[in-house]
């Protein structure tokens, strides 16, 4: 198991920022899947899903699967993604494995909907940071306190990690894509019991 915090972004929102619990099952060198969850929720929401695959893994899928998929080299070297609760030392070993990793995430409790007591509505597609500046100031130094955190010095910590370039097609918003789901009747189904005029 691997526990990760950070912060995604509703695609097309970058204002709309969601603080993120992702507990993660290493399913193989390849292939990570982590359910999402709220900090400081009680009992714990459960907000979406991620899965991240190896840089080798994503230069491999075609570019209109890329667009889906946003990349973590930013998230660890600026230390943004934490590992509550490790060592330094396990936490390096851990973030030059996922510097060069990248996650597709979907958000089941939408952002619009966050004050409600149920899931209502299509999920969205969320994003990760690329750069400075983006995540509000406030929102991460309260991360930090949640966890006994300080980010800064785990940014110091990992200046001897090495990001490889972004590969193309990921990060697509940057490029001006706004990615959303829809539901989208493309079929009648009348199924056993239902006449055809149902």
């Amino acid at each position: 198991m691997l526990f990760l915090n950070g912060f995604h972004f509703i695609s097309g929102h970058p204002e709309q920022v969601i603080h993120a619990n992702h507990h993660c099952s290493i399913m193989s060198t390849d292939f990570i899947q982590c359910a999402i969850f709220v900090p400081g929720t009680n009992p714990a929401r459960l907000a979406g899903v991620e899965y991240i695959i190896s840089g080798n893994a994503f230069a491999k899928l075609p570019l209109e699967e890329r667009q889906l998929w946003h990349s973590h080299q930013y998230e660890v070297t600026s230390g943004l993604l934490v590992e509550p609760g490790m060592p330094d030392n396990v936490d390096k070993e851990a973030m030059k494995i996922l510097v060069n990793t990248y996650g597709k995430t979907f958000h089941t409790w939408r952002y619009d909907s966050k004050n409600n007591s149920l899931p209502l509505g299509i999920p969205e597609i969320v994003n990760g940071y690329t750069a400075n500046g983006q995540v509000p100031k406030e929102l991460v130094e309260g991360r930090d306190k949640m966890f006994g955190l300080n980010h800064t010095e785990i940014r110091g910590n990992r200046t001897d990690i090495i990001a490889p370039p972004v590969i193309e097609g990921a990060d697509s918003w940057k490029d001006g894509f706004v990615l959303e789901l829809v539901i989208k009747n493309t079929t009648r189904f009348v199924g056993p019991n239902l006449p055809p005029d149902v």
